[in-house]
């Protein structure tokens, strides 16, 4: 009876956690960004990738300001972000 115990209170101390796995032929979600850092000569490259899909590219020049790349369709087309509006992608997340 007392091992029995001892047990039950080994068990009721352990956290539970429910792991959820994507269904066959499904690709999991990643919760944040990757991002790679690049030097590349006289500028560095932070590219921004989700599930090894690349939707937008930062460029940091050596002499000159910041400037950004979006991906606004997902389809690899790179445009230049303008400071006087916000790109943000356009992908189609789910559909049926």
């Amino acid at each position: 009876m007392r091992k029995l115990l001892v047990f039950c209170l080994m068990l009721s101390s352990m956290p539970l956690q429910a792991r959820v796995e994507p269904r066959e032929g499904e690709e999991a979600i990643a919760p944040e960004p990757q991002i790679t850092i690049v030097e590349d000569g006289d500028k560095t490259l932070n590219i921004y990738q989700i599930n090894g899909k690349v939707y937008g590219i930062k460029v940091v020049p050596k002499n000159a300001p910041p400037y950004h790349l979006v991906d606004t369709n997902g389809d690899g087309t790179f445009i230049r972000d303008a400071a006087d509006r916000i790109l943000v992608p356009e992908w189609v997340l789910m559909s049926w």
